[in-house]
């Protein structure tokens, strides 16, 4: 009689033993997954932060070239308006042709660097956008990988005699 307490005593142990390190592994396998989900997000916005870097780079400085040149083209603007020659005696006309068709040439270099340099940062933003929502989106666990994660005792119990001793 007292063997078989003993032994109903020391099965009680390994089954209440084995059924803590159960809860124990369990705990460690949440807090793993917990830490790579975590990890796995700081990696994303990561990628994200690089991409938003990239593409503000391009955007200020072309930002900086539309600035420029448009500050330029007032410049060619009133040259070709109110632009006098001031060189003393007879000016030729081919030389005066000369001048204003450079400046228009300047005027149509201008225009194209004001409209390229807003077309560039626009498709450069517009560009980002898309890297960051369709391919840099933030990792964020579905329905059924959060369910994998949760475990009970009863998942233990089920596991039959050998793994319960």
């Amino acid at each position: 009689m007292v063997v078989l307490e003993a032994i109903g005593l020391a099965s009680k142990e390994v089954f209440d033993y084995n059924r803590e390190n159960f809860s124990f592994d369990n705990e460690q396998r949440l807090d793993m997954e917990k830490t790579r989900l975590a990890m796995q997000v700081e990696r994303f916005s990561l990628f994200r932060e690089d991409i938003e870097d990239l593409v503000n780079l391009t955007v200020s400085k072309m930002d900086m070239y539309h600035a420029v040149a448009a500050l330029l083209l007032g410049s060619a603007t009133t040259l070709y308006t109110e632009g006098r020659m001031h060189v003393p005696g007879n000016t030729p006309p081919w030389y005066i042709a000369i001048y204003f068709i450079s400046i228009a040439g300047t005027f149509c270099y201008l225009l194209l660097a004001v409209w390229l340099s807003m077309y560039a940062s626009v498709a450069s933003h517009s560009f980002g956008v898309r890297l960051r929502t369709r391919y840099v989106r933030l990792p964020i666990p579905s329905l059924a990988q959060l369910q994998s994660l949760t475990s009970k005792l009863q998942n233990f119990e089920k596991q039959g005699a050998g793994g319960v001793l």
